[in-house]
């Protein structure tokens, strides 16, 4: 009996397997964002590379321009695949704080991109982008999920 059982499970697990049971990326049903380019202001992670785990990433907004730039904490995350960008779901609704900031001309300020509460985890191996800024005027921090 204990063999018949045995066997059993070892080939329950198999066809898991082969039938593609893998993890999958928790993409949004809505497209990723193509905003248009937002001249002298750039976006940084605090670090290239993380695990999938990561519960915040820390987001260095600079402004190289001549004048104050406007931003808010809102924030979206997609992942390259196959050439394209693809948005990464939230798990639940999010509320941003969206009072209007400022940045000086020539300075750089940190966002923190709390993905522990809201985007499924463990975040996938590939290549990732998160978007800061503010209203129209966001611009994108890469990054890449090591496995």
């Amino acid at each position: 009996m204990f063999n018949k059982t045995k066997h059993a499970a070892i080939s329950f697990v198999m066809i898991l397997l082969l039938t593609g049971c893998a993890a999958k990326d928790d993409l949004a049903d809505y497209s990723a964002y193509d905003y248009p380019l937002v001249e002298n202001i750039s976006a940084k992670t605090q670090l290239t590379e993380y695990d999938g785990n990561v519960e915040t990433i820390w987001v260095y907004l600079t402004n190289d321009r001549d004048e104050d730039f406007s931003y808010d904490y809102q924030w979206t995350v997609e992942k390259e695949i196959d050439g394209e960008w693809r948005a990464i779901r939230f798990i639940q609704d999010i509320s941003f704080d969206l009072a209007d900031r400022s940045i000086p001309s020539r300075c750089t300020t940190d966002i923190p991109c709390d993905l522990k509460n809201n985007v499924k985890q463990p975040l996938l191996p590939g290549h990732y982008r998160i978007w800061v800024g503010g209203e129209e005027n966001r611009v994108p921090a890469e990054f890449t999920i090591i496995e």
